[in-house]
């Protein structure tokens, strides 16, 4: 009886051990090398929308983290400085007074930044982190979950869309 309770402990421990490990594997912060679509042949392809672009996601080993992506020319939009950026009475002035083609031109840039924070957990049998988003960019995508199988090929996660045919790959930044 003894040697049972044993095991089952050293195979409860190891459990814990690994999910903390995995854990710790994605623990770090991570630039955006690529974004992939595959085709209906099985092939891999850039995804225009962030290509030329820049992102980064950060996972804090607590179960928290943060991912912001943007289209290239995003940080060089022509909005307001970043002090009148957080004043609604600026904000307001500046809407007021643009045309439709720049109102137009304006949603269209700030569509071109894709951010949300999350808590996450890694689960027990599987490479797949799972985002539980707390609040996004995207209204739609607020309290919603969103499971991603996860690899590693050196400092590189390959972050793979579980209900598509998408994978971002990351590096880790130093």
């Amino acid at each position: 009886m003894k040697l049972i309770t044993v095991i089952t402990a050293i195979l409860f421990l190891s459990a814990c051990a690994q999910k903390k490990d995995k854990r710790q594997l994605l623990t770090g912060m991570y630039k955006l090398v690529i974004a992939e679509n595959m085709d209906s042949a099985g092939i891999w392809h850039e995804d225009p929308w962030t290509k030329g672009g820049t992102g980064y996601i950060v996972y804090d080993g607590l179960g928290h983290m943060a991912v912001h992506i943007t289209r290239a020319g995003y940080k060089d939009y022509n909005w307001l400085n970043r002090t009148d950026a957080l004043k609604p009475d600026k904000i307001n002035a500046r809407i007021d007074s643009m045309s439709v083609d720049e109102l137009k031109a304006a949603v269209k840039e700030f569509a071109g930044s894709y951010a949300y924070a999350a808590n996450y957990t890694v689960e027990d049998t599987a490479d797949v982190v799972v985002h539980h988003r707390l609040s996004a960019s995207v209204p739609a995508e607020w309290g919603t979950i969103a499971p991603r199988a996860f690899s590693f090929s050196g400092d590189t996660v390959i972050l793979r869309v579980l209900d598509g045919n998408r994978r971002l790959k990351w590096v880790r930044v130093r």
